[in-house]
C-alpha cells in the first residue's frame, strides 16, 4: 500500500510542477508590460479561474494529503522510529584510552670521576585539572 501511494505521490508531484510552469504570470497582459495594474485591487486584476488554476489547486491539495498520509503510514509501520543517527549507529569497539599518570623521575648523583653516590627520586605533580585521589579506606 505504501509503495502504491508513493508512486501516486510522485506522479502528483510531477503533474503539479508541469501545471505551475505552464501558467502565465499575473502581469502577462499588455497593461503589465507598461507597469499598469489594470484595476484598483490590492493584488492586481483577478480574472476568472482558468482550467490551469483549478488543476493547480487540486494537485496542491492532493500533494499535501499524500505527504501527510505517507508520513503517518511510515511512522505506523515502524520505519521512522529512529529519531537520530546516533541511535542507529553501532557502539564503539573499544573504550578510549585513559592518559597515563606520570611516575616519579629517578636520577643518580655521580661524582666528577663517574662514581655513583646515590639515587634520587623526584616526584612529578599531576597535570592541571587532575587532582590526586586518595585510596579508598575500607
Amino acid at each position: 500500500m505504501i509503495i502504491l501511494l508513493t508512486i501516486v505521490h510522485v506522479i502528483v508531484c510531477l503533474f503539479l510542477i508541469i501545471v505551475v510552469l505552464l501558467q502565465s504570470g499575473k502581469a502577462a497582459d499588455l497593461a503589465g508590460a507598461f507597469g499598469g495594474m489594470g484595476s484598483q485591487t490590492a493584488f492586481g486584476p483577478r480574472g476568472a479561474a482558468t482550467v490551469l488554476s483549478k488543476a493547480t489547486t487540486i494537485a496542491a491539495v492532493l500533494f499535501m494529503a499524500g505527504s501527510l498520509s505517507l508520513a503517518v503510514m511510515y511512522t505506523r509501520e515502524g520505519r521512522g522510529t529512529a529519531s537520530t543517527v546516533l541511535e542507529t549507529a553501532p557502539p564503539p569497539a573499544t573504550a578510549p584510552a585513559q592518559p597515563k599518570q606520570p611516575g616519579p623521575i629517578k636520577m643518580s648523583v655521580e661524582t666528577d670521576k663517574g662514581e655513583k653516590v646515590r639515587e634520587v627520586e623526584i616526584p612529578v605533580p599531576p597535570p592541571p585539572g587532575q587532582e590526586k585521589q586518595a585510596p579508598a579506606k575500607k
